[in-house]
């Protein structure tokens, strides 16, 4: 168990995992089970290796696609992702596609919605929720540069050391776009001297959120955000972070919603392949410097979508591809058992302080209880949506312990508790897929 894992940031994930059965988005890999030689690969590999800037020259880019059932661990996986990434010191972006928030077919709403979620890794744990976003998190990167230059005490050594950076280096980075690379720097340069209102103009402008012309020219601006600059600027975006040497690199994390391909039209489904396309190619062939593009599917996005388009399907090789369907060397119900226990080692650490309702005594109990929902959950699913129902049940087996103790359960009782679990999770996606328009 992770040592600076404290009650309240346990209670914090339980709660996010007891809601949904989906992942926190911090300290994720305190609950990773079966994944970690893939995790490890994929570090050593690009986070580590080829990403990374080498003898003044770009790193490379890369993409993969990770494939699983619906609550079978996709969201999880690039949580895990995000987290080495911020470790090493790479801007990230967690992406929820949606026709609303980010339509694959509409590219100034990608870069918005990339430049809206880009982070540099928090500090805390309220620090996930609230500093994200192009214009935080350069100040951060800002921050850690030039320790404390913007969140510490005022110190003007340090101040004119910062803006002859930004002007001598970051402002004569070579990048596709000068507008966005201009906003950056203002940017910086007005929460340095406390110009607000240039600082308010060149936040909006980096998020992608509308400017009139007028307020464009205050900051020296000529190109706006439309379908005709959307990639050029998320391209911009990752050339500036690298090339600077404010980041490592960038790794842009795209979750798929459960139907946002197949709700779009045959026309807007072929343009939304044709984007994807050119993230790849241009990951490829070096227009997206220290770039890792992860995108998280349904098996259904291989067989009933990328097959109509030959091009995609080329790139979605095997060796492109993560499955977290079926994990090697591990059946699925020892993996329902391993994250039992360690969402019992959380359970421990968030309510030490009481009397604990999974202490030694009671270790045999708690393991035949834990088999029999793992089987339970397996039988209810037939593998799809297996690990987040089992995650639901048994935070909900372990909350009743709280209160009564920890009591052997037959099959009838974990019959009920599955079956008041699988109507909590219909419930909250009916609801999130309202919330979302789908």
């Amino acid at each position: 168990m992770d040592s600076h894992l404290d009650p309240r940031a346990a209670k914090r994930m339980l709660q996010a995992l007891g809601q949904s059965g989906q992942p926190p988005k911090m300290n994720v890999s305190v609950l990773n089970v079966g994944t970690e030689d893939i995790l490890q690969k994929l570090q050593t590999e690009l986070l580590e290796d080829y990403l990374l800037a080498y003898e003044g020259g770009d790193g490379g880019g890369s993409c993969k696609w990770v494939e699983a059932d619906y609550g079978n661990g996709k969201t999880h996986f690039l949580r895990c992702v995000q987290e080495r990434a911020w470790n090493l010191n790479f801007a990230t972006a967690f992406v929820e596609l949606s026709q609303d928030e980010c339509p694959l077919d509409r590219p100034e709403r990608i870069y918005g919605a990339v430049a809206r979620a880009i982070q540099a890794k928090p500090l805390t744990g309220t620090d996930i929720d609230r500093s994200h976003g192009l214009d935080i998190a350069l100040q951060q990167l800002l921050d850690r540069m030039f320790p404390q230059v913007l969140s510490g005490m005022p110190n003007e050594q340090l101040k004119q050391q910062a803006e002859e950076w930004i002007k001598n280096t970051l402002g004569r980075t070579s990048v596709e776009s000068s507008s966005l690379l201009n906003a950056a720097c203002r940017h910086l340069l007005s929460r340095l001297s406390g110009d607000e209102e240039s600082e308010r103009l060149s936040s909006m402008f980096l998020r992608g959120e509308p400017l009139p012309a007028v307020e464009l020219k205050q900051l020296g601006i000529y190109e706006k955000l439309d379908k005709s600059t959307g990639f050029r600027f998320l391209r911009t975006m990752c050339q500036m972070l690298q090339r600077s040497g404010l980041a490592a690199g960038t790794v842009l994390l795209f979750d798929e919603a459960r139907r946002s391909l197949s709700l779009m039209s045959t026309k807007s489904q072929k343009i939304a392949c044709e984007n994807l396309l050119s993230v790849i190619n241009r990951c490829n062939n070096g227009e997206l410097p220290g770039t890792l593009f992860i995108y998280a599917v349904m098996p259904e996005f291989f067989t009933d979508f990328a097959t109509n388009y030959p091009a995609l399907q080329q790139r979605c090789g095997p060796s492109t591809r993560v499955n977290l369907n079926h994990l090697q060397n591990i059946k699925e119900t020892d993996l329902l058992f391993q994250m039992g226990k360690r969402i019992n080692e959380v359970f421990q650490v968030a309510y030490a302080g009481e009397k604990a309702a999974t202490t030694a005594k009671q270790s045999t109990v708690i393991d035949q209880n834990m088999k029999l929902v793992a089987e339970g959950a397996l039988k209810q699913t037939m593998g799809s949506g297996t690990r987040r129902l089992f995650v639901k049940t048994w935070l909900q087996v372990l909350s009743d312990a709280r209160e009564k103790g920890m009591k052997p359960l037959n099959d009838q009782g974990v019959e009920a508790i599955i079956e008041g679990a699988t109507n909590d999770l219909k419930t909250a996606e009916e609801q999130r897929l309202v919330t979302s328009g789908e």
